[in-house]
This record gives structure tokens, C-alpha cells and sequence, in this order.
């Protein structure tokens, strides 16, 4: 039961490398005048984060029957730095399980052993970004499984919401995250990554966000797969 928490809270950093196909030279820059500026856009971004408020969803998985993982996420601190081209996020997560009918634990256990909370404080470099992509949270998950060798794992989440996940070829987060699970001491760690993605409870706002992400993206320089051209 243990393992599959975990595997559960890892989705949401994943460290997979995506591959990108080879551009013979890179795009030529933007004109000035071509969309909002640099710092309305990030901005935009800080503001629409910061007013979203909790996003909960319930999940089922095919290696769980009978248990249901409820998660509720916030962002509740965000700092744009359009001079430096990084975004400071600080998001929490609270997970629980709830259990069918007539089921129960091993003899000692109760649901409160596995009910989770993890503070995430990152810095998102977006000079080193390179994709940013929107999709259902289940179909990122259930791709998520299968990408670490696990395909006959699948989820269900209710309701329906939406993952918007920035990545690149190098590390484009760094940060720390505190973990607690139960009544245990916090694990703290830092970390280092190459994807890093945020839930929104509804299409267009994900859309929206993902948009001025990848706008940011552009007129810092990244969305260019990094590598050697000569």
C-alpha cells in the first residue's frame, strides 16, 4: 500500500526525458510588437494562478480496488520575475483514502495512516523550457504508468480536470518538498527537474494558462530542443 501512495504522489514530478525532433537552426526571434510583452504575460500568469484557488478530484486505480484516493490541490504562493524569466510557485497537496464498504486495513492500520500532505516550493526557469503541452489529468497519468514500465495500471479521476505540463531536455525546476505521510516526520528533500505540471478544474483555464506559459517560453528564449549545433 505503501509503494502505491507513493507512486501516486510522484506523478506529479516526473523526471522522463522527452524527445523532441532535430531543427537544423533555430527560429528567428519574434518581433517586439508580436503579442503581449514579457512582463504583462507573466503577470497574466502570477494572477490567474494565484485566483484559481483548490482543485479535488477523486481517483480510482485498477491495483486499488475498493480504495479511493481523494486529493485536493492549491497554489497559494506565486512570484513572477520577468527580468530573470522565472516563475516561484509554492503549491500544497492533501491526499486521503476512502475505503468501500465492508473493507478494512491490516490489523493496527486506519485511513489516517495514509492520508498525505506535501508543500512543493519551486522556481520554474523558463530559458530552459521547451514544451508545454494541456491534457487531461487521467490520460497523463495513465501515460505516466506506462512510461515507467507499469501499462496494466490505470486510473479514473472524477471530476474531469486538467494538467498543464511545462519540460525540456535539461533540469527547468528546482526547488524543495516537504512530505508527510500519517502521523511520520516530515521528509524533506531537494530537487531538481526536467517537467514539472499543475491541475486546473476546467479546460479554457488550463488553455488560457498554457498559453502565456508557452508565450513566456518564446520570448525567453526556450523552445528550442538544446543541442549542439556545430
Amino acid at each position: 500500500m505503501k509503494m502505491k501512495v507513493w507512486l501516486s504522489l510522484l506523478l506529479a514530478f516526473g523526471f522522463s526525458i522527452t524527445a523532441y525532433g532535430q531543427q537544423s537552426a533555430p527560429p528567428s526571434a519574434k518581433p517586439a510588437d508580436s503579442g503581449p510583452t514579457l512582463a504583462a504575460t507573466m503577470q497574466f500568469i502570477q494572477e490567474k494562478l494565484s485566483e484559481h484557488g483548490q482543485v479535488a478530484y477523486a481517483m480510482l486505480r485498477s491495483d486499488d480496488p475498493g480504495i479511493t484516493h481523494r486529493t485536493i490541490d492549491r497554489i497559494t504562493d506565486v512570484m513572477a520575475d520577468p527580468g530573470a524569466c522565472t516563475l516561484y510557485i509554492t503549491g500544497l497537496s492533501d491526499g486521503n483514502i476512502i475505503l468501500a464498504p465492508g473493507m478494512t486495513l491490516k490489523q493496527g492500520l486506519s485511513t489516517n495512516d495514509y492520508s498525505t500532505h506535501k508543500v512543493n516550493t519551486v522556481t520554474i526557469a523558463f530559458k530552459q523550457v521547451e514544451k508545454v503541452s494541456v491534457s487531461k489529468l487521467q490520460d497523463y497519468q495513465n501515460q505516466t504508468f506506462a512510461e515507467a514500465g507499469h501499462p496494466e495500471i490505470t486510473s479514473s479521476l472524477t471530476p474531469t480536470v486538467f494538467h498543464v505540463k511545462l519540460s525540456g531536455s535539461s533540469a527547468i525546476v528546482t526547488g524543495h518538498v516537504s512530505f508527510t505521510q500519517g502521523t511520520q516526520a516530515p521528509v524533506e528533500r531537494d530537487i531538481t527537474s526536467k517537467i514539472i505540471g499543475y491541475t486546473f478544474r476546467d479546460e479554457e483555464t488550463a488553455t488560457k494558462i498554457a498559453k502565456a506559459m508557452k508565450h513566456t517560453m518564446e520570448l525567453c528564449g526556450g523552445g528550442v530542443t538544446k543541442k549542439e549545433l556545430f
